[in-house]
C-alpha cells in the first residue's frame, strides 16, 4: 500500500522532470555560424540537440579545455540561504556563469548539468533560471531528488561541465 502511494506522488514529479528537460531543449536549432571569438559560441559537437534529454549526447572535441563546476548552492560566505526557491535558482545560475566567464567560457560552453532538488515544487524555479541564463541551452542533463543537501536551507544545488575548443 506504501508503495504505491509513493509511486503516485512520484508520478507527478517524473513528469515534471520530463517537462524541464524538454523546456530546456528549445525547438531552436544548433547551428550556428562559426564565430572568431572562442567564447561565443560552443565547438562541442552535440547529437540529436531538439530531442529530449534522455536521447542528448555532447561529444567533446579533442584538445579541448574541460571545466568541472562544483555543485552551486545559494548559500553565501556567512552561510546564510535565502528561503525562496526563485532567489535560490538565480543565485545558483549566477555562480556557474560567473565560474564560466572567469575560465573565459560561456554557458553555451556546458556539456553537462547535475540539477538537485529537495523538493520538486522548486523545478519550476530551476526551469524560469535556466531559460533566462542558458536559453538556448543543449547540455546533457541530469535531475536527481534528493532527501537533503549538504546545507539544510539549501533546497538547490547544481553542477556543471564545461568544455571549450583550445586554440
Amino acid at each position: 500500500m506504501q508503495l504505491i502511494s509513493l509511486k503516485q506522488r512520484l508520478r507527478p514529479a517524473i513528469h515534471m522532470a520530463i517537462s524541464l528537460a524538454l523546456t530546456l531543449t528549445s525547438a531552436t536549432t544548433f547551428a550556428q555560424a562559426p564565430s572568431t571569438s572562442p567564447s561565443s559560441s560552443s565547438s562541442n559537437l552535440v547529437r540529436n540537440p531538439n530531442g529530449g534529454y534522455t536521447h542528448r549526447t555532447v561529444e567533446i572535441p579533442p584538445g579541448s579545455r574541460i571545466l568541472y563546476i562544483s555543485g552551486q548552492t545559494a548559500t553565501d560566505a556567512d552561510g546564510k540561504t535565502p528561503n525562496d526557491g526563485d532567489v535560490q535558482a538565480e543565485i545558483v545560475y549566477q555562480r556557474i556563469a560567473k565560474s564560466l566567464a572567469d575560465a573565459g567560457m560561456t554557458m553555451q560552453d556546458l556539456v553537462k548539468t547535475t540539477v538537485y532538488l529537495t523538493d520538486a515544487a522548486d523545478l519550476p524555479a530551476v526551469i524560469r533560471a535556466g531559460r533566462k541564463y542558458n536559453p538556448n541551452g543543449k547540455q546533457a542533463g541530469t535531475l536527481v531528488y534528493v532527501k537533503a543537501l549538504a546545507t539544510p536551507e539549501a533546497r538547490i544545488e547544481i553542477e556543471a561541465v564545461a568544455a571549450q575548443q583550445s586554440n
